[in-house]
């Protein structure tokens, strides 16, 4: 996966964390369900995020949102 992969796949994730906060907060949601979706999302992001900043170690300074770390295993 190239750079240009990784930051469409990025966007990606960033829009379907968005849709499922925005799903979380209506009335009647699963919300466990949806935290898992979003577990997942967060997950793939920092693993996406941390090979980026592997590539190109200037990236994580202040370029990319930090998200909180969890348990991915």
């Amino acid at each position: 996966m190239n750079l240009n992969d990784r930051q469409q796949r990025i966007y990606e994730l960033h829009n379907s964390r968005h849709a499922l906060l925005r799903r979380r907060e209506e009335r009647g949601a699963v919300i466990a369900s949806i935290d898992m979706e979003l577990n997942v999302v967060r997950c793939e992001l920092q693993a996406l995020y941390a090979a980026i900043s592997q590539v190109h170690p200037r990236s994580e300074e202040g370029q990319f949102i930090r998200l909180p770390d969890v348990s991915c295993g």
